[in-house]
């Protein structure tokens, strides 16, 4: 009886810990309203996309990743479109990092306008050009 109940104490503890795992996992695409890559086709023999960015409107949430293992990094900026000003940056650096942003999270530019909200993002490596570079522009909230 007590190795049941043992049993059933850790099929519990393990339950609530995979929940945990997924809850925790970066953005699926039905969690996002617009998703992004960077280009590499300006990059020599590639044509895959090391930077990806996700993001949701309402709450403000940004799950930016690297996906590549492959030395570069990702960079996003954000700005409001109208006015160019510089709002925050985020740097994704290595095979499945994953950097986050919500309005939520305390950091006040993380709480983006209810306005024209322009990214920029790109792939660096230290010595080199980045490149992949693209932009997108959305109405927050719209």
């Amino acid at each position: 009886m007590f190795v049941k109940k043992l049993l059933t104490a850790l099929a519990v503890v393990v339950v609530a810990t995979a929940g945990t795992l997924v809850a925790a996992s970066p953005a699926q695409a039905a969690d996002c309203d617009h998703i992004w890559y960077t280009d590499e086709s300006d990059s020599v023999g590639s044509v895959d996309q090391g930077g990806r960015l996700c993001f949701r409107e309402h709450g403000d949430y940004i799950w930016f990743t690297d996906f590549d293992a492959d030395g570069w990094g990702a960079r996003l900026f954000v700005y409001m479109a109208g006015t160019g000003q510089f709002l925050y940056s985020l740097q994704a650096s290595g095979a499945g990092d994953v950097q986050t942003a919500n309005a939520d999270d305390g950091i006040a530019f993380h709480n983006l306008p209810e306005t024209s909200i322009k990214f920029r993002m790109y792939l660096y490596k230290s010595g080199s050009n980045p490149i992949g570079e693209v932009t997108h522009t959305v109405v927050n909230d719209h």
